[in-house]
């Protein structure tokens, strides 16, 4: 399932969900969309991630994100 963000350039681009909290963490995105409405980061409140985390604090998107690049 894909979540709509909003990227610092102005581009708005549909992306898989495992990779929102990546997007989020690295600073790359200004805003997603939620079913409720859009989420503008560092003004909206943000859950925390629950994703377990994998080898030496890395999360599991982040694993997959780099996974899928490689391939």
């Amino acid at each position: 399932m894909g979540v709509t963000v909003i990227f610092h350039n102005g581009e708005e681009k549909k992306v898989p969900s495992y990779m929102l909290d990546y997007l989020i963490r690295e600073k790359k995105i200004i805003a997603f969309q939620r079913s409720s409405g859009w989420v503008q980061i560092g003004r909206d409140p943000i859950r925390k991630s629950q994703q377990p985390l994998t080898r030496a604090g890395e999360r599991w998107s982040d694993f997959l994100f780099k996974r899928k690049q490689q391939a």
